[in-house]
């Protein structure tokens, strides 16, 4: 069996993570790379057996050398690869560790679909949704904007939509319409890239 053409998904599995992989829970279109700690010596005899019945849809990755969020370094090196190729599939991040979420949101941001879950029993409950649209020119502004403020200490950032307007045309040295600022501006709070409340701006990511 194969994934469909039209819907590709990817799971990705923090093994060091979530080691309840129920794979009978997904569904053709899912392909599957699980992630394998380096000090991990065992792996439950019934996931390896349903892995098995999957054939070519799993991949197991034993990641090499130890430190610090090492495998999820490699997750995020995945996701890279994955999106850089066309179609670009759905995937989502099977793992409890936070760390992975501003990733999430920021792939997101830039028109991606990907998602972090806890367990395979969440598939089917949060659907991942496309974010809002906006004219392709302005996905590349986008992009930069959510760079260089992710870039920045949250205390750093720009904390009234004023300044956070300003500091957005600063990035392109005032060369772009105002109109086009108050268009990321829309876009990152529609994206709950930030919130605004009481004219104060909050960053998600």
């Amino acid at each position: 069996m194969v994934a469909t053409a039209d819907k590709p998904r990817l799971l990705l599995v923090d093994f060091e993570n979530v080691q309840q992989v129920e794979l009978a829970r997904l569904d053709d279109s899912y392909r599957v790379i699980i992630f394998v700690g380096a000090d991990q010596k065992s792996v439950p005899f019934d996931l390896v057996t349903r892995a098995q019945q999957l054939g070519s849809r799993v991949e197991w990755q034993k990641i090499t050398g130890n430190g610090s969020n090492a495998l999820d370094f490699f997750i995020a090196f995945q996701l890279g690869r994955v999106f850089d190729k066309s179609p670009r599939p759905e995937c989502t991040i099977l793992s409890r560790d936070k760390g992975f979420d501003p990733l999430v949101r920021f792939l997101n941001s830039g028109a991606m679909k990907c998602r972090r879950i806890t367990s395979l029993g969440e598939l089917h409950h949060k659907a991942v949704t496309a974010a809002p649209s906006v004219p392709a020119a302005e996905e590349p502004k986008l992009k930069r904007v959510v760079e260089v403020l992710g870039n920045l200490e949250k205390r750093g950032r720009p904390r009234k939509r004023k300044t956070l307007s300003q500091a957005i045309s600063a990035m392109f040295q005032k060369r772009i319409p105002t109109q086009e600022v108050e268009r990321i501006i829309a876009t990152m709070l529609a994206r709950r890239l930030i919130t605004e409340a009481h004219n104060a701006i909050t960053y998600e990511f």
